[in-house]
């Protein structure tokens, strides 16, 4: 029987922005989470937190075409100093303008409006009909759970979800956490976790889900 799959908010985001015509490697990623998804096997599952975490990737997709709109408008306009690019975006916001600075500020916003469409749709679809199960809403996650995953872990946002996914595992079939996150999730970094669970905490017997992550894996 296939395993089911519990999946990252950045599955089902790099899923929504496929193009059959990929125009940088790095987004090798993007065919990656398209194929996964369009080949099914077994139930997907998705947790408050993915949903949560995807309008706030949304609204963050926004924002830094806004930027980079207006950094085209405006040369003297500055990443660094204002209130839509976060410091951790600043690398991809650059590597984006310099892919479209020599085009018009208007051309290029129209396409980013049609690219974020697409997605959005891409985003709603997927929800409505690849969705098997929806499980723990954000008030049933468990405070005391995040925070020992914080303290291995840097991204609050990361936490909850993982958090999720050990609460929704207790008691079932083991199944797959689906990421493509290659920094906190990396596969020794996730061993890592699971080791400091079993040394700090063995009397609570958390069981985690099999770690899929495929930045590392192919798709078969």
């Amino acid at each position: 029987m296939e395993k089911d799959s519990f999946l990252d908010t950045n599955i089902i985001f790099s899923y929504s922005n496929y193009n059959e015509q990929p125009k940088e490697d790095f987004e090798e990623i993007i065919k990656k989470c398209y194929l996964y998804i369009c080949s099914k096997k077994g139930r997907f599952i998705i947790c408050g937190a993915v949903l949560e975490e995807l309008q706030e990737t949304i609204k963050k997709r926004a924002r830094i075409h806004k930027a980079v709109v207006s950094k085209i408008q405006n040369q003297e306009y500055s990443f660094e100093n204002n209130f839509l690019v976060s410091k951790r975006d600043i690398p991809f916001v650059k590597k984006l303008y310099e892919q479209f600075k020599n085009n018009e500020a208007e051309r290029v916003a129209i396409f980013f409006r049609l690219e974020r469409r697409l997605s959005e749709i891409a985003i709603q679809k997927f929800l409505e009909t690849n969705v098997d199960e929806k499980v723990i809403p954000l008030e049933q996650i468990q405070a005391e759970l995040v925070n020992k995953i914080h303290d291995v872990m840097s991204n609050h946002a990361d936490c909850k979800i993982l958090a999720s996914a050990l609460q929704s595992q207790q008691g079932k079939e083991i199944f797959l956490f689906v990421t493509a996150d290659g920094k906190d999730l990396a596969p020794n970094h996730y061993d890592f976790l699971k080791e400091h669970f079993e040394i700090n905490y063995p009397k609570e017997k958390y069981i985690f889900p099999e770690l899929l992550n495929l930045m590392y894996n192919c798709v078969v």
